[in-house]
């Protein structure tokens, strides 16, 4: 048979359940298709309580300026590309890549493509919405308006699933890092596109109250627009000298206070 414990000496000290919420930490950058470039951003957890990082993910928002276009008027009488009527079938190659060029100023000296037009042709172009039906009319066929044929053509956003960049996650208050250099997003998360663009973390991260999360973004292709990372996760709250906890010990205070008071009438 079991003695008791004597002084405290072998007793199992009591669990203090605390009340945990769900948050995530939101980073945004804006992506200027620099390979190479460093971007930093960062985060002060709040007084209130700790944040414990569980899973972190990505997604991106492509820069969408459209760039309408279309090939260069004829040179002869109105709806005529070389005496032939102005169709979609008519128009060539080497005319699209000329009203690309005009269009973005990007000539250079022996008639070479320029940057722009290069990574308008390496990312795609289709039919404007508003003109694509008529030009496909009777084949491409169909006869076009010259005023018309100026923005036939629109340039394409790059593909999400093309963005590249590297990621390192620190904290400040620590010095911590939480890997050996930075980490490639498709070796870490996967890509863009949806497929596992995100991923629990080994064991869950804490970051205490008051300290300062850092994350870096290292740029690694021509993609341009946003990009936008998380940490999720939770908080627990009623910590030692956080608001939560001083409130829960002067809650618990009152009530000692109010048990002593009613013991006192009842003597």
């Amino acid at each position: 048979m079991s003695s008791a414990p004597l002084g405290g000496v072998g007793e199992v000290p009591a669990v203090v359940k605390r009340r945990t919420i769900p948050f995530d930490i939101a980073f945004r950058y804006t992506l200027t298709g620099d390979p190479g470039r460093v971007l930093r951003n960062t985060f002060i957890v709040s007084i209130e309580a700790p944040f414990v990082a569980v899973s972190i993910g990505y997604g991106v928002v492509p820069e969408v300026s459209p760039v309408r276009f279309g090939p260069p008027r004829p040179p002869a009488g109105p709806g005529l590309v070389r005496g032939i009527p102005l169709t979609l079938r008519a128009i060539t190659i080497g005319e699209i890549i000329d009203g690309l060029t005009a269009t973005l100023n990007d000539g250079l000296p022996g008639n070479q493509v320029g940057p722009k037009v290069a990574a308008v042709l390496g990312s795609g172009l289709k039919l404007s919405p508003s003109l694509g039906s008529a030009a496909l009319l009777g084949g491409g066929t169909a006869p076009l308006d010259t005023v018309a044929l100026e923005t036939l053509f629109q340039a394409v956003a790059a593909p999400v699933d093309r963005i590249q960049f590297r990621y390192a996650l620190f904290d400040d208050a620590t010095g911590r890092e939480f890997q050996s250099e930075p980490i490639l997003n498709i070796a870490g998360l996967g890509i863009a596109d949806g497929d596992r663009p995100f991923r629990y973390f080994a064991r869950p991260i804490r970051f205490a109250a008051r300290s300062t999360i850092r994350l870096e973004i290292t740029e690694g292709s021509e993609f341009r627009g946003e990009l936008h990372v998380s940490l999720q996760g939770y908080k627990v709250l009623g910590g030692a000298s956080s608001p939560t906890g001083r409130a829960v010990r002067r809650a618990g205070r009152r009530a000692g206070r109010s048990r002593s008071a009613r013991r006192l009438r009842m003597q």
